[in-house]
């Protein structure tokens, strides 16, 4: 399963590749950036043992797409989906998201681009607290 998500992610990857090279758009975008080939281990884990309380929590994430029906805050544009720029949700200063589809870049939905795309957030959340901070004390 994971040699097929690596060939069908490489496909996708290429053909955006593709598409940016025909449309003389490389030198605005990224060079590309291809990860190495998902390892398993030869005899992975299959089970944990929760009895031990080595485990605290369990988040749990389902679907295939995203569900904002909890958020009780009006951020959501008339399709559900939370309206921001990058990431910052301007119609609720300090609110942030991490993880979305091409939220600043294409690995912005993988683990190996979260990190990017925190490092971007946080310069952007610093100087929120610099400005409430500045409020506050004037």
């Amino acid at each position: 399963m994971c040699a097929l998500s690596d060939l069908k992610m490489g496909r996708l990857l290429d053909l955006l590749d593709d598409w940016a090279r025909s449309n003389d758009v490389g030198g605005e975008v990224e060079p590309p950036h291809r990860l190495p080939p998902t390892r398993v281990d030869d005899s992975p884990p299959l089970g944990l043992d929760l009895v031990r309380g080595e485990i605290r929590t369990v988040i749990w994430a389902t679907g295939y797409r995203p569900n904002y029906s909890w958020l009780e805050i009006p951020v959501l544009d008339r399709k559900g989906m939370v309206v921001h720029d990058g990431g910052v949700v301007s119609s609720a200063p300090g609110m942030y998201l991490m993880g979305m589809q091409f939220l600043r870049r294409r690995k912005s939905a993988l683990i190996d681009g979260a990190g990017d795309d925190a490092r971007e957030l946080s310069a952007h959340l610093a100087s929120y607290f610099d400005s409430q901070a500045v409020r506050a004390s004037a």
